[in-house]
């Protein structure tokens, strides 16, 4: 990022629909450490029903990291609506690669612990993360989460190598 631009971080709306469907689709190009279903296409209406129904539950969060107008990295925390399981949130994060190192997925996790303590629901964040990105696991650890296992073959690089994943989790006291 060049000078005298601010990141600026908000929870998405549905007019982030597009934004968010672009850096998806960027992301998803830009790097194999993150996995997706080739069966699953999005359409922008897909994308802003997915926001609509984030922002009208107590616990889940849509956070968008943006440089102007563009969507440059996004915070999703998913959790279920079940009273036995709604404590629990599921944490994706996903920074375009041009922007990588500049602290942006660290500002992503801290917002996503900081917002599940101010939740008095969420009192568990978990994630999944490829064992091979190092980056990645050693600032989920330096955030307080900590390695509870390991899923054998848990992802597939496009060329078809399996990977293991590692399933992290952090309590919210």
């Amino acid at each position: 990022m060049s000078q005298g631009q601010e990141v600026c971080f908000e929870e998405a709306s549905r007019a982030d629909a597009k934004g968010l469907l672009d850096l998806m689709m960027a992301v998803t190009a830009e790097t194999d450490f993150i996995t997706k279903n080739d069966d699953e296409i999005w359409s922008v209406e897909d994308m802003a029903a997915f926001i609509d129904l984030s922002s009208m539950r107590e616990n889940r969060l849509c956070l968008l990291a943006k440089l102007g107008q563009e969507v440059i990295g996004v915070l999703n925390v998913d959790a279920q609506w079940q009273d036995s399981s709604r404590h629990i949130g599921d944490v994706f994060i996903a920074v375009r690669k041009s922007y990588w190192d500049h602290g942006l997925g660290q500002t992503l996790l801290d917002e996503a612990i900081y917002w599940a303590e101010q939740t008095g629901i969420i009192r568990r964040l978990e994630l999944s993360v490829q064992k091979r990105n190092e980056r990645a696991v050693h600032i989920y650890e330096k955030f307080g989460f900590e390695i509870e296992g390991v899923q054998k073959r848990g992802a597939r690089t496009k060329d078809g190598e399996f990977l293991d994943v590692y399933r992290m989790g952090k309590l919210i006291d």
